[in-house]
């Protein structure tokens, strides 16, 4: 009976691999080059949107919960993957961890950076492709106390996701999205622009890594939280965005991008598109030595 059960287990989680591997990837169409020049043009951005209020509060509320499920920050060692401007790992720091921050864009680390010296924080970074980082070579494997990958395209796989645990020596930290509503007139753009007919794919979502999580004999602390907020951008610069997100997942053609562009144009009202959005998040943390 048990021989029965380990092989249905790992039959199971053979399926959910392949599943995870051709239906959630992130796009090949864009290359981590691309990857690296979208990121960097946001950087200015994300570093911006990390300081206001709402961010700080939804950062204290991240790391309260991993508080109350046994973290602690004082003298640990974290690694932050697609740290971006440091939303979690400024505060980290400011907690007393000492913090690894690993992104693709150099954009991004610069801005960590220059807020670490600022504060005088103990944060070091690393410029590297997640896909591509070798953590032996590193010295990544088996050093941090929690790892975490936060909404970031570098966990793409599980074979990423792996690689994440494969640091961690205590607890691990996950914010990956659960389907929701987004603005409307991306929403109609999609249907009338992109060649999928059905919603977007995410690299960053939560049901993928749950599962595998949950296959491998794991149960971690989850907690699902909304997020809602409304945003104005010039047309131009909503264009320019909507571009970047659909070649994450398709090829955009010049005559796509014309398209898109008149799409927002008309969409405008005094040269600004409006956008309400909402999301679904789900937090998850749990420990790779249990």
């Amino acid at each position: 009976m048990k021989k029965d059960m380990y092989r249905q287990q790992a039959a199971n989680l053979k399926y959910w691999t392949d599943c995870w591997q051709t239906y959630n990837p992130l796009s090949e169409q864009m290359t981590e080059t691309d990857l690296v020049a979208f990121w960097n043009r946001r950087s200015g951005d994300f570093a911006e949107k990390i300081r206001s209020p709402k961010s700080q509060k939804r950062s204290r509320d991240n790391i309260g919960f991993l508080e109350a499920n046994g973290v602690r920050f004082a003298g640990a060692k974290v690694l932050d993957i697609g740290c971006g401007p440091g939303s979690l790992s400024l505060p980290l720091a400011r907690a007393g961890a000492k913090v690894t921050g690993l992104d693709i864009s150099a954009g991004m680390l610069a801005r960590l950076r220059e807020a670490a010296e600022k504060e005088k924080l103990a944060v070091r970074t690393i410029e590297c492709s997640w896909w591509n980082a070798d953590i032996d070579e590193l010295g990544l494997r088996g050093k941090f106390d929690l790892v975490i990958g936060s909404m970031t395209p570098a966990i793409k796989d599980h074979e990423t996701f792996e690689k994440m645990m494969a640091c961690s020596k205590k607890h691990c930290f996950y914010i990956g999205s659960l389907p929701g509503t987004g603005a409307p007139v991306s929403q109609d753009l999609l249907k009338n622009i992109s060649r999928s007919p059905g919603p977007r794919r995410s690299a960053m979502g939560m049901v993928f890594p749950f599962m595998y999580l949950y296959l491998k004999g794991y149960h971690p602390e989850v907690k699902i939280t909304g997020r809602k907020w409304t945003e104005d951008l010039p047309w131009a610069e909503a264009a320019g965005h909507a571009i970047d997100i659909l070649s994450h997942d398709q090829k955009v053609t010049d005559a796509a991008k014309r398209k898109i562009r008149a799409y927002y144009k008309a969409a405008a009202v005094d040269g600004i598109c409006r956008f309400t959005n909402e999301m679904l998040l789900a937090l998850m943390v749990w420990r790779v030595d249990t």
